[in-house]
């Protein structure tokens, strides 16, 4: 079970990260600086976006399987992490709204996607530290854990007060994001493996 979840975490973090990388190179007009992921979801580069969201879907899948295998699981982190990858996975039905458009019920359910996949892995890393630093093998793995949940926690508020400021880095404060959150998937991977 636990070669099968590392599989799926690593292809899943493996294909989204490729498809983040060429939506940023495309010349899609957006600033990875200013704008936010989501926004390739309503440009012709759509496809693109859609991998990125169901490969992380998968990787969350294959976290919330991992982790329900290991010995001192947490059922919290489990379902933490079946929340992000059922929000990952519809996210890209829902496409945001354009800016400065009207909010549409479909632009509202989709920052309640993206509110609950940010959140429910942010807490799914604060509850792995917790229960992974009881034994020798994950102890070290519960620290990069926490460690990764701080930089999710602080990225989280710093993107919703720069929603609120108008500041022109929000782009830039959800890809600290990304890679916080893609990082932790990979210590996740690698504390499976361990065992």
């Amino acid at each position: 079970m636990r070669d099968a979840a590392v599989a799926l975490i690593a292809s899943g973090v493996s294909v989204g990260v490729v498809a983040l990388v060429v939506l940023n190179l495309l010349p899609s007009g957006l600033s990875p600086l200013r704008d936010p992921v989501s926004q390739y979801g309503i440009t012709r580069f759509k496809a693109g976006y859609r991998v990125q969201t169901l490969a992380y879907g998968l990787a969350g899948a294959g976290a919330a399987i991992g982790i329900a295998a290991l010995p001192r699981t947490s059922r919290l982190a489990v379902v933490l992490c079946c929340v992000f990858a059922a929000s990952r996975t519809a996210i890209s039905w829902f496409p945001m709204d354009a800016p400065g458009a009207e909010r549409s019920d479909t632009g509202r359910h989709h920052g309640q996607l993206a509110m609950c996949a940010f959140v429910a892995v942010a807490l799914a890393a604060v509850e792995l530290s917790r229960t992974a630093g009881h034994d020798h093998v994950g102890g070290a793995f519960g620290a990069v854990s926490g460690v990764l949940a701080a930089a999710m926690l602080a990225s989280l508020i710093a993107m919703a007060v720069g929603r609120r400021a108008g500041s022109g880095s929000f782009g830039l404060v959800e890809r600290i994001f990304y890679l916080s959150m893609t990082a932790w998937l990979v210590t996740v991977a690698a504390l499976l493996a361990s065992r």
